[in-house]
């Protein structure tokens, strides 16, 4: 009897550890590696492609406007990195630029990085 107990406790201790490793696994899966932004027209991904541009402009004292995102991806760490690629104005014509924007847990929006992709 006691050894049939043993063997059920057991089992059921490996059950659990299994699931316990399961959802670590999954937690890790979200936390430190780039995921697409799925939804690029997302009014919040776009808010943030025009603040890289007004930033840099600030900066660099140019006169980009912004047009829209057109990709991105996401990474979760402690806040949000936001590694963005976007079109904007330089007088007529249209450029593609790469941008990387941290989120903060404040929500707090810093630009990090802002570069031409396209001449």
């Amino acid at each position: 009897m006691a050894k049939a107990l043993f063997l059920v406790a057991s089992l059921l201790l490996y059950i659990l550890s299994l699931s316990s490793l399961a959802a670590a696994t999954q937690r890790l899966d979200l936390v430190g590696n780039y995921k697409p932004i799925e939804n690029i027209d997302d009014p919040k991904i776009q808010s943030l492609g025009e603040f890289a541009v007004n930033e840099h402009n600030k900066k660099a004292k140019t006169q980009l406007h912004f047009q829209r995102v057109i990709s991105g991806e996401m990474q979760i760490v402690a806040g949000t990195n936001y590694n963005l690629r976007l079109t904007a104005l330089e007088g007529t014509s249209s450029r593609t630029y790469g941008t990387l924007v941290f989120t903060d847990l404040n929500n707090k929006n810093n630009l990090i990085n802002f570069f031409s992709v396209s001449n």
